[in-house]
């Protein structure tokens, strides 16, 4: 039977087969980096506050972690959408702060309101919350792209100025999606059916000739 089968399709689906399994693979490794990845900033979380790192903001080693900051001044606001504490959904004030000792600039979440175009009035002062890395403010030129992106480190304070509920602090589990098991599930089964498929259609050419 194997000297009938049809030589040039054979080594075709066999070809996409190993390419497929081969793309599992490489999702099972990328699953494991990230489940690596996401353990570690999980510890973070549990971890004592630290500074915020002013010398150099794009330190992504504080990602989820506590920190503690000092805004000397709140040069402007701006609203995107989020979560506060209580699971409602509303506009999230986003302060852009100066630490004047060192001139670092800043953003900090300071709450949650249910106006886009509310005014917080919280001036500056101390803040403390869990970090994560700023809104993403690419044009969209620069996702097609996908141009490099210099993002600072943000703290989603605790506590809220008057007028607005605080954000629901980042949970590393949430964030961190691992989507590579699937992936690497998806690859193998396509290769499954691809010689299943390819078996029932020998199966019915070679019986068409008896």
């Amino acid at each position: 039977m194997i000297r009938r089968l049809p030589v040039l399709p054979t080594i075709l689906v066999l070809a996409a087969v190993v390419a497929m399994i081969g793309l599992g693979i490489w999702q099972i490794g990328r699953a494991q980096e990230k489940d690596t990845r996401i353990a570690t900033l999980a510890q973070r979380v549990e971890l004592p506050p630290a500074s915020y790192p002013y010398a150099d903001p794009y330190d992504e080693s504080f990602l989820y972690r506590t920190l503690e900051a000092e805004c000397s001044e709140v040069l402007e606001w701006e609203a995107i959408g989020g979560k506060d504490t209580r699971g409602r959904n509303g506009w999230r004030q986003i302060a852009t702060c100066l630490h004047a000792p060192t001139g670092t600039r800043f953003k900090a979440d300071m709450g949650v309101s249910a106006d886009p175009g509310a005014e917080p009035r919280w001036a500056g002062g101390a803040i403390r919350g869990r970090a994560i890395l700023e809104p993403d403010e690419r044009g969209l030129g620069e996702l097609v792209t996908r141009a490099q992106r210099d993002a600072r480190l943000m703290i989603v304070a605790e506590q809220a100025p008057d007028g607005l509920v605080p954000s629901a602090q980042p949970q590393p589990l949430a964030a961190e999606e691992n989507s590579s098991w699937a992936y690497a599930g998806q690859w193998f089964f396509f290769a499954l059916t691809a010689l299943v498929m390819y078996g029932f259609a020998i199966r019915s050419r070679l019986g068409t000739r008896k």
